[in-house]
């Protein structure tokens, strides 16, 4: 593929309810940086941040050329603040020739934008199903008392109205699994797909035998509690919890278990630096990803590129991150079983050189290429 080199001068503009780290945010970085490269200096619009700009070119990139614009935000149930977002922001965005939706709903935006919408998975998806979380399709349905999220599910009904995606709003999916969804929730043909961007530079560090990583923030959809349970199976292994605290009773709730089940092999990094995650990947032989349906998965992917073995659900878009069947799995318990399979150097050398060439394919150079294209059919 030809490397886009055009210079143009445009406004353009990112709208995102709350910006925090994560893979959602990386994405954006990385959007970023390919604005910067075409001559673009992006306005990012947000009700809060909980980076600041010195803080995210220290730790991503300090090339960054980019304005944070937060507005000010009343204090909404959680899907009600995207929805009030998405309709207050339009009177900022009238000057700008594109505008690029991180928010997962077009709902409330006006069809005179010109939009492009990077989707990680459809909201009207997640709030029209019948489930609190599309991440527990064992758990509990919805309920009229989540007062936090969606009261009497107000919102969710309210999608009902969201019909259809607008001429004028270019839809792209993060992963075939995204892209299905999309096509479901909107009876469309499924959009085009650009996996998320991931530093894939190839790494064979020394390993620490039997270390296990889980990184993600600590969240009960990410199911670090059942990590924890399953070490009591594996206690010739070492586990490290590794994530910013999302949700800080769950936290200490996993904290707990390790003293309940009186265990010594697992340790927490809680909101640790991007050089301390890149650390303890080096020296971890395997990488374990418990959640349901992930969209993608890029820690998957940064887990691969530093040499680790991932074991990850059987669901979502980690089918096209790991698609060796091997290294999937559908219930905790068949976890400790698997490890058993890979005690093998000749098995685990052999599975680390297929995922490693099959990820080159999300390198950020790449996604950076793919994104300056669309953005050059949208804005000529």
């Amino acid at each position: 593929m030809a490397r886009v080199e055009e210079r143009i001068v445009k406004k353009v503009a990112f709208i995102q309810n709350r910006v925090q780290r994560g893979g959602r945010f990386q994405v954006s970085v990385q959007m970023i940086k390919a604005l910067n490269e075409m001559g673009i200096e992006p306005d990012f619009y947000c009700y809060r941040a909980r980076l600041k700009s010195d803080q995210i070119k220290r730790e991503y990139d300090e090339s960054l050329s980019f304005n944070f614009i937060v507005i000010p935000e009343l204090k909404l149930p959680f899907e009600w603040n995207i929805l009030f977002f998405n309709r207050v922001i339009n009177r900022y965005l009238k000057i700008y020739d594109l505008v690029i939706n991180s928010n997962n709903t077009s709902y409330g935006l006006s069809p005179d934008l010109n939009l492009m919408s990077y989707v990680h998975f459809p909201r009207k998806y997640r709030m029209r199903s019948p489930l609190k979380s599309i991440h527990f399709p064992e758990g509990q349905k919805k309920s009229f008392l989540d007062i936090g999220s969606d009261p009497l599910r107000l919102a969710g009904f309210y999608y009902r109205w969201d019909k259809g995606i607008y001429l004028s709003d270019m839809q792209i999916a993060n992963s075939q699994f995204t892209a299905e969804a999309i096509a479901k929730t909107y009876h469309v043909n499924p959009p085009q797909v650009l996996y998320p961007p991931v530093d894939v530079e190839i790494i064979q560090p020394k390993k620490k035998p039997k270390t296990i990583i889980s990184l993600g923030r600590f969240s009960a959809d990410k199911r670090q509690l059942e990590q924890i349970k399953m070490m009591s199976d594996l206690p010739d292994y070492r586990l490290v919890l590794m994530g910013f605290v999302n949700d800080k009773p769950y936290y200490e709730k996993c904290q707990k278990a390790i003293k309940d089940l009186n265990l010594e092999n697992v340790e927490f990094w809680p909101d640790a630096t991007i050089e301390e995650r890149n650390e303890l990947l080096a020296e971890s032989q395997f990488f374990i990803h418990t959640l349901r349906n992930e969209p993608f998965g890029i820690t998957a992917v940064q887990a691969i590129a530093a040499g680790a073995i991932p074991l990850v659900h059987n669901s979502g878009g980690q089918k096209e991150v790991v698609p060796i069947d091997e290294l999937r799995f559908d219930k905790e318990s068949e976890i400790p079983s698997l490890f058993e399979g890979l005690k093998s150097q000749e098995v685990l050398d052999e599975y680390r050189d297929k995922l490693q060439a099959h990820i080159n394919q999300f390198s950020s150079e790449s996604f950076r290429e793919l994104f300056k294209n669309l953005v050059l059919k949208k804005i000529r």
